[in-house]
């Protein structure tokens, strides 16, 4: 069963085997790893962004197939009531990221992100940062 939802940024790190990311997935039993749909979108985006979009297509696509992948029907009340929140209290989030918010809170999922500032104003988002700078 899934426990952690890995934020784009920290797929990222993983695949550049930066910041000690690599090795914390690799302590971490893959069953228990997923990624949201807006993540999964944001790497493909990354992958044709880039210059060498065959192998990256490739990557963000093994990838995906070896962890989970979470649709976001389920969540959209969550969205909601993250946005409003966020929204009273002046404060500004990509939506994709408040949609990656409300994936982990609607499953209550650990996050995992490098982007801590952000996510830490949804309420009821749980975080983690696996990034050793």
């Amino acid at each position: 069963m899934y426990k952690y939802i890995l934020d784009t940024n920290i797929c990222i790190e993983y695949f550049k085997k930066r910041n000690g990311v690599a090795e914390k997935i690799a302590q971490i039993d893959f069953k228990e790893l997923c990624i949201s749909e807006i993540t999964y979108a944001e790497l493909l985006f990354g992958a044709l962004h880039s210059k060498s979009v065959e192998r990256h297509l490739n990557e963000v696509n093994d990838f995906k197939n070896d962890i989970g992948t979470i649709a976001i029907t389920e969540t959209i009340k969550d969205y909601a009531e993250i946005r409003q929140h966020l929204v009273s209290n002046g404060l500004s989030v990509e939506d994709f990221d408040i949609l990656i918010g409300a994936t982990a809170r609607h499953y209550n999922l650990i996050l995992v992100t490098d982007n801590v500032k952000h996510f830490s104003q949804m309420p009821g988002v749980k975080i983690e940062n696996w990034v050793r700078r």
